[in-house]
């Protein structure tokens, strides 16, 4: 796929999410056929576990959206929903006690929490020739795949990511036995926001250097 092929990420239309039928050129939905789409409806029904997420996520974010929960509030109710009781938490090391506090919230509502922080191991960065300040802090690397190999043992039915580093959060993604969810994307200057840089690009702010060539002399 070339630069120049239209996706969702360039319609200003949404005629899938209105229903209403009008399709730009180019629509990834005015191209599916009826088939595509009832196989694709039937894969959900045929994999149990996609099923039951489906149905639950759907149901809980029509509610979260009339009754304007936090996600913390919205990750709650949907684990109640799935009937999920041991919940684990992929933490960043620099965010012990956002983990801690969740890790509280979870067992004063009859969940059992079991976190595992990236620093599991106490592995030297120099082991994987990364430089002592590629991350938050110390000489100790992030180590994603021990964090999903203990959750494993752990037996955990579900598992939440508090501020991985980008890679290390596709990492235990990719290697997590249980579904994952997201609960704090981290962003090192925006207080973990990272929404705030897509709306300062389009204002006047430092961000808006994002929505000019990588080459400009702006950026």
């Amino acid at each position: 796929m070339d630069s120049t092929t239209f996706s969702c990420a360039d319609c200003r239309v949404q005629g899938c999410a209105k229903g209403s039928g009008e399709y730009p050129a180019g629509c990834p939905t005015a191209a599916l056929d009826p088939g595509q789409i009832e196989a694709v409806c039937r894969a959900y029904e045929d994999d149990g576990l996609a099923g039951r997420i489906m149905a639950a996520a759907s149901a809980v974010s029509t509610e979260a959206f009339a009754k304007r929960w936090s996600r913390v509030e919205e990750t709650l109710e949907f684990f109640t929903r799935m009937g999920w009781k041991r919940i684990g938490i992929a933490s960043c090391s620099g965010l012990a006690e956002e983990a801690s506090i969740f890790a509280r919230i979870l067992r004063l509502r009859g969940f059992a929490p079991y976190g595992i922080a990236c620093k599991v191991g106490a592995v030297p960065k120099s082991r994987f020739d990364a430089p002592e300040s590629c991350c938050d802090f110390g000489t100790i690397s992030c180590n994603p795949l021990m964090q999903a190999r203990l959750l494993a043992e752990a037996e955990t039915e579900a598992n939440v990511v508090i501020g991985l580093c980008v890679g290390h959060d596709m990492i235990f993604n990719a290697h997590s036995q249980a579904p994952v969810t997201t609960l704090v994307a981290k962003d090192r200057a925006l207080f973990h926001n990272p929404v705030g840089a897509l709306y300062g690009a389009k204002a006047s702010t430092f961000y808006n250097h994002l929505l000019k060539p990588a080459d400009s002399c702006c950026s």
